[in-house]
Order: C-alpha cells, then sequence, then structure tokens
C-alpha cells in the first residue's frame, strides 16, 4: 500500500544535534532529493530530565544500542545508518556510525521518509493514528504486514511513573520508573490515518463495513481469535486482505 509521491527537487535538512562540544554534521545533512520545497525539518528535541535523588529503572529506548539500518525517502534510499527509538519523546535518533562520540540527529518529521532496521527487517515511519482515546496525533508505528485492503502497525510507547519517598522508617521508597507497552493499529486502502486496535471483540468489528462484520465475527470465533496476540492479529489481517 506503499504510494510513490512527486515532488518538487528541494533541499532535505536535517539539524545534528549533541550532549558533547565540537559537534560535527553528518551525511544526512548534506542529502538532495525530491521534497517539499524549502522544507527544513525539525531540529533534534530536547530530552527530557527527570532528576531525583530516587533511583530510575527501565529506559527511554526500546534497545539502548544503535543499530544499522536504511533509509529511504519514498523508495528512493538516502544510505546507511544506526538508529535507536526514543519511544518516551517518540523520536528517532540516528548517526553515521556506532561510535559513542559521534553526535546524533534527529531523523526529521517527514512522513515520506521510512526506516528499515537491517537486524530484523523492521520497518519504521511516521504516520498519523487516532488512538483509544480518538485523539489524532503523530507518531512513529512499525509496520506489522502489508496488504491490498490494509496494513498493520504496533506502536512501541514508554510511559513515566514518579517513585516515591519513605514517610517513615517502615516504608519502602519506590524508584522512578519507565515502563514499554505496545499497542496496534490498522490502516485502510487509500486512508492517511491508522486507527486504534481496541481488545474487545465489539469494538474492533464496528471500525470495519457492516457487510464484512458476519464474515470476521465467525472467522474470529472459529480460529479462537485473542485481539492481545501480535500473532492473531497477523492472522486477522491476512484474512481481511484475502476477502
Amino acid at each position: 500500500m506503499k504510494k510513490t509521491i512527486v515532488l518538487p527537487l528541494a533541499m532535505l535538512f536535517f539539524y545534528a544535534g549533541s550532549f558533547a562540544q565540537g559537534a560535527t554534521s553528518t551525511k544526512l545533512d548534506n542529502f538532495t532529493g525530491n521534497g517539499y520545497a524549502g522544507a527544513a525539518f525539525s531540529e533534534m528535541r530536547k530530552k527530557l530530565n527527570t532528576p531525583s535523588d530516587l533511583e530510575t529503572v527501565g529506559s527511554v529506548y526500546i534497545d539502548e544500542r544503535f543499530v544499522p539500518c536504511k533509509v529511504y525517502y519514498n523508495d528512493e534510499v538516502i544510505g546507511n545508518f544506526y538508529y535507536r527509538h526514543n519511544a518516551f519523546n517518540d523520536e528517532v535518533e540516528i548517526k553515521d556510525s556506532q561510535f559513542g562520540e559521534e553526535p546524533e540527529s534527529s531523523l526529521a518529521t517527514i512522513k515520506e521518509l521510512r526506516l528499515v532496521d537491517e537486524l530484523d527487517n523492521k520497518e519504521l515511519a511516521l504516520k498519523a493514528y487516532k488512538n483509544k482515546k480518538d485523539i489524532v496525533r503523530n507518531g512513529y508505528l512499525y509496520q506489522l504486514n502489508e496488504g491490498e485492503k490494509y496494513d498493520l502497525f504496533f506502536k512501541n510507547s514508554v510511559k513515566f511513573t514518579e517513585g516515591t519517598k519513605p514517610v517513615n522508617s517502615m516504608v519502602r521508597a519506590t524508584p522512578n520508573k519507565f515502563s514499554h507497552f505496545t499497542e496496534y493499529y490498522f490502516m485502510k486502502d487509500g486512508d492517511n490515518l491508522a486507527y486504534h486496535i481496541g481488545h474487545r471483540k465489539s469494538e474492533f468489528l464496528r471500525e470495519f463495513d457492516k457487510e464484512k462484520r458476519d464474515s470476521l465475527a465467525a472467522y474470529i470465533k472459529e480460529e479462537k481469535i485473542n485481539l492481545k496476540k501480535e500473532e492473531d492479529l497477523m492472522k486477522v489481517f491476512n484474512y481481511l486482505n484475502s476477502i
């Protein structure tokens, strides 16, 4: 369901961000290709500091390492890089190499850009999505399944929970905590908005046209589908793309 967009020739900008002095620009700063005329992409977003004398457990990153990837603009390869996903800020940090002293940049927040993780072939791109509270946001979704009628995605997110200090010697302190969780979304062919997949079958069925609901409900019952399981969602969308 990928679509190539023909746009006027322009410079694509990435702004380098670094916590070290004497930062140098990456290859991304010099990429020229098809893009929005005069487009200037977002600067490295400030990371949220959580200063506290309490211990903090967990991480804002899906993987602390920078892992190899390819970056595409539509179907054009920009180059080979290394990335990690800060799922708390929903930011993709990117570098030319794995060397620790090299400053990272923020992947530009433009929807024609996509990233393919070369370790497990995951594809990551910025999408508009409607979350479980029916609020439309932009964020990074990982593609699980691409079909003629529906695409299936998952979203990695991180929640911060502030710890507590002991009020007396009988009460233990609790640490600050970063907790990871995953949500699933789907997108219909021709649509530019991904929809949240809830765990209740009735809510899930309402997302589809009436003529498909009966057959889909029968399939979910027959196959004993659990909408909380990724492998079962893959089966459901393979079915939907086949009918």
